[in-house]
């Protein structure tokens, strides 16, 4: 019994690895007959804040001009470039930063 279960467990696994490089190889595919076309690419402008937490427990917030990222249209990362759907969805960037000084210890010895 226990290794009927163990053998329908790896098959499961080994048909999820497939399915998923499947995928993947067939979004590449996809997006390289768009490059060929010239729209693959993509690009998303993105706005970046940044939130500077201060010694005396205030924050600090400062924004920088927006920015042009460049993606591409498919449904997974490809060519070093993030899908143009995961960043439109994150276009709003923040960034919380601690404006302390740095201990090596982690207390906050004077």
């Amino acid at each position: 019994m226990a290794r009927r279960i163990r053998t329908y467990v790896k098959r499961a696994l080994a048909a999820a690895i497939l399915l998923a490089a499947a995928g993947w190889t067939a979004d590449w595919l996809l997006l390289r007959h768009k490059i060929a076309k010239d729209a693959g690419f993509g690009e998303v402008e993105m706005h970046y804040r940044y939130a500077v937490h201060l010694k005396n427990r205030r924050i600090e917030q400062r924004t920088e001009l927006p920015q042009l990222e460049e993606c591409v249209h498919s449904l997974f990362p490809h060519y070093d470039e993030n899908p143009c759907w995961y960043l439109a969805r994150h276009a709003n960037e923040t960034q919380e930063l601690d404006g302390s000084p740095w201990h090596f210890w982690g207390d906050d010895r004077p």
